[in-house]
């Protein structure tokens, strides 16, 4: 088992993130705004930015960039984004009524504190989890736990875990707090189907997450790979962290 971890994963080292980070810091003096979308080959990933409108407000947007409604209705945008330049990267209630409204995801980064905060709206639909490719933030082996326990088990996690974003600082430590909130550490001489498995770093500093499907196999999604359904054998045993089991199953 080979489940590279997600090392470009932190802030700065995944180059379209980076992009639009770098964005926003150009204009560091007024909200900028924009989306993240995966092209119609299913692999090319870009940051479209788009022109801020509002000449009045430099705390809030207004776009009417028409390649919005094109790749809206074409099912290609990944997230919505935007900066906060006076506050940290938590959304606004008219944020998250965006989100909501549209059933996108929302990206917010804060020019104040450099935190981000990625938002997932209870009217997401998670694309399916075969042959979707790896992307930092979007798709990643974090979103691929909670798409699954969307998909497969009608189990949604977007209301008791708002932040879907890695963070800078701290990221484990914010992973494994989440994880606790909503699931409980067993022992893995216990672990049953749909335990969550989390996995120790190796080249880098932060975990991997895999679900225990029973039969000592295993799914996750693998840096720069397709999901896939793999063994787990005895000597991946020192790779692991910590087991955990959702409160109510």
């Amino acid at each position: 088992m080979d489940y590279r971890l997600e090392a470009s994963l932190d802030l700065g080292n995944t180059n379209v993130v980076h992009e639009a980070l770098q964005y926003s810091l150009k204009h560091k003096n007024r909200e900028t705004c924009g989306v993240f979308i995966l092209e119609s080959d299913g692999c090319t990933i870009k940051f479209l930015p788009f022109v801020n409108e509002d000449s009045y407000d430099v705390n809030h947007f207004i776009s009417h960039d028409k390649r919005f409604y094109k790749y809206y209705l074409q099912k290609n945008i990944l997230s919505l984004y935007h900066s906060h330049i006076e506050y940290n990267s938590n959304p606004s209630s008219l944020d998250l009524n965006v989100s909501e409204s549209l059933s996108l995801p929302s990206f917010i980064f804060s020019i104040q504190d450099k935190s981000q905060y990625l938002y997932y709206p209870n009217s997401y639909k998670p694309k399916p989890l075969q042959k979707r490719i790896f992307i930092p933030y979007f798709q990643d082996c974090i979103t691929f736990v909670k798409d699954f326990f969307q998909l497969e088990l009608n189990i949604k996690f977007t209301n008791s875990i708002k932040n879907w974003a890695r963070q800078g600082k701290d990221s484990n430590k914010f992973l494994i707090k989440n994880i606790e909130n909503n699931f409980i550490n067993i022992d893995f001489s216990c672990i049953k189907d749909y335990d969550i498995i989390v996995f120790k770093p190796t080249l880098d500093r932060v975990f991997h997450l895999g679900i225990y499907l029973g039969d000592n196999t295993m799914y996750h999604h693998p840096i720069y790979g397709y999901p896939k359904k793999e063994l787990f054998l005895p000597e991946h045993l020192n790779k692991v962290y910590k087991v955990y089991r959702y409160k109510d199953l």
